[in-house]
């Protein structure tokens, strides 16, 4: 487990599920790694004090560049951390090049802005997209 999934899990997911994220994330075995980001397909355990939901259109075609550029404005850095159900899971990566991984992969991803304080996320089928902000 890296800086930016410790910070994640600590500032972002209920209390009553951290230590099972932890547990997937540090195991080191790739089973558990999968079992991680399928439970981010249907993610229930953010803490809503820190999430703001996206508008569920699906016809709202220019939301991607509207994130990009809240991010970008809310002190994201040009390279994020990618967590999610394609092959540059677990890198580091433009925020362009992974907001396009979120959008075509066929699962849920995160996307790590500033560890523990500012991230993405999107769920498998795009329909449930928030933004995970926290001032640490």
């Amino acid at each position: 487990m890296n800086e930016h999934e410790e910070k994640l899990i600590a500032s972002f997911i209920v209390k009553s599920k951290k230590s099972r994220y932890r547990f997937l994330l540090e195991s080191n075995d790739p089973k558990r790694r999968i079992e991680f980001v399928n439970k981010l397909n249907h993610c229930r355990d953010f803490d809503e004090m820190y999430v703001t939901w996206s508008s569920k259109n699906p016809r709202d075609l220019g939301r991607s560049e509207r994130i990009i550029a809240w991010l970008r404005k809310n002190g994201s850095p040009n390279e994020v951390y990618y967590c999610g159900a394609a092959d540059d899971d677990g890198k580091l990566m433009p925020l362009v090049k992974a907001m396009h991984e979120s959008d075509y992969s066929f699962g849920a991803s995160i996307i790590s802005c500033i560890p523990g304080q500012l991230a993405y996320y999107y769920d498998e089928e795009g329909e449930r997209r928030a933004i995970l902000k926290r001032k640490i």
